[in-house]
């Protein structure tokens, strides 16, 4: 999927609103379903959109390896193109690269894991720790270590009343028992929690207001409690994600910093194509397009009026083949004429 949107509208409307894209601010360039990524063919789409639509003055992606391959494939050709790494996934990256080597951290995910396990359909469930994801776990760290700083800092007494059932010395027993390691990692807590502070810090700066020449400036001037050698880095290679995204840009230019109007649009049509049977990418995808759409009677009225449903039927069983609900009715559904009565 390729989404568009044109500078004048981002620079007259989106940008002076500081806000981040909204559904209908975009347009759909580019949907298709493809058996491969390869670098080669994502340039080949990229040409066939450019013959279409023009040239772009800015790409914004992750660095996923074929995408970043086939961009950069594209750009080698068309070097006026600015290629802009989404900031979301870059924090992400930096998060990992310091907490997925870190051999505290990762225990402190599995003390998490094992307390979670321990306190499910018992009297202390309320204050487990959250689920974690499987992937994208760098996007959402802050959930378990939100959980951690707020459990350390919550007043016995809270817990008390929460708990009537328990007398206070038994439920403080069980409550050091369950949750006692946390003093262990109250030190790293507070480390990696300016850490996760830092990346909302800078993606929340980007997203609202793009993404220029005085961005980094704008970062340094945030002050940050927490100073340790450890942060000192961290924040170091934020400021040089921002030095090496916004030196493409020109002098007085505000550009994107995101794509997350991509992942917000593959999230509805991911809650909406759930009611599906079958998990399959298929016709469900064309929900995609109505997302970024501003409905109108008379808009409704025109496809109705020049789109026959025959047509879209043969166009759609072209593209998409046949579903595999069809298929699935077509071997276990019995006609009565093949019923055998023993």
């Amino acid at each position: 999927m390729i989404l568009g949107v044109s500078q004048q509208y981002l620079e007259s409307t989106v940008l002076p609103e500081k806000r981040g894209l909204k559904h209908h601010d975009v347009q759909l360039l580019a949907l298709e379903i493809m058996d491969s990524t390869r670098g080669e063919i994502i340039e080949q789409k990229l040409c066939e959109l450019t013959n279409m639509v023009g040239h772009p003055i800015q790409i914004i992606a992750d660095h996923g390896s074929d995408i970043e391959k086939g961009i950069k494939l594209y750009c080698s050709k068309h070097s006026s193109v600015i290629y802009t790494y989404d900031v979301t996934h870059a924090m992400a990256l930096l998060l990992k690269h310091e907490l997925a080597t870190s051999e505290k951290y990762q225990s402190f995910v599995q003390k998490c894991n094992q307390c979670r396990h321990q306190l499910q359909q018992t009297e202390l469930s309320f204050i487990s720790p959250p689920s974690q994801r499987a992937s994208c776990r760098y996007f959402n760290i802050e959930k378990l270590i939100n959980w951690a700083q707020k459990l350390l800092n919550c007043p016995i007494e809270t817990l008390l009343k929460l708990a009537p059932t328990s007398d206070p010395e038994t439920l403080n027993q069980k409550l050091i028992m369950k949750f006692g390691w946390l003093r262990d990692y109250q030190e790293e807590i507070c480390i990696w929690e300016q850490m996760v502070l830092m990346t909302r810090t800078i993606e929340a700066q980007l997203k609202i207001n793009g993404i220029n020449q005085q961005s980094r400036i704008e970062f340094e001037n945030k002050q940050f409690p927490t100073s340790t050698n450890l942060i000192s880095v961290f924040r170091h290679n934020i400021l040089e994600y921002i030095t090496i995204e916004s030196s493409q840009f020109p002098v007085e230019k505000t550009f994107l910093a995101t794509s997350d109007i991509i992942e917000s649009i593959f999230g509805k049509y991911k809650h909406f194509s759930s009611r599906c049977p079958f998990k399959q990418i298929g016709q469900m995808i064309l929900n995609i397009s109505l997302c970024t759409m501003n409905f109108t009677g008379l808009m409704i009225k025109e496809a109705l009026e020049n789109v026959r449903y025959l047509d879209l039927k043969a166009w759609s069983s072209q593209v998409f083949g046949q579903s595999t609900l069809s298929k699935r009715k077509t071997v276990f559904s019995t006609s009565i004429d093949d019923t055998v009565i023993v």
